[in-house]
């Protein structure tokens, strides 16, 4: 399963974490494969079609958290394209690491 959020609305709190309260910013989150089938690339390419996606709608940054032990999802997110920011405790008391991606010029 992968999920592109996408309502400005809801990422507002997020916008703001990032320093990007002026644009157009998307969320790759929700990405979730069963254990049986972990290790075989699935979220790589659902994270690559989610960029794409993300890219075609015209928003300016795709934006995604991880928690600092996730190894296997900070790697991905590395992977497929996106720069770690910092790692921080938002504001709903969660650690996590931030990162970003700048899609449009």
């Amino acid at each position: 399963m992968a999920q592109l959020y996408i309502s400005q609305n809801m990422l507002a709190d997020f916008k703001k974490e990032f320093g990007l309260e002026n644009y157009t910013v998307c969320e790759l989150g929700g990405n979730l494969v069963l254990p049986e089938y972990r290790g075989n690339g699935i979220t790589t390419k659902l994270q690559t079609i989610e960029l794409e996606l993300a890219k075609k709608l015209g928003f300016d940054y795709i934006i995604s958290m991880a928690h600092p032990s996730n190894v296997g999802s900070c790697r991905t997110l590395e992977k497929v394209g996106l720069n770690f920011v910092k790692e921080t405790r938002l504001s709903n008391g969660f650690l996590r690491k931030l990162y970003m991606l700048k899609l449009n010029n």
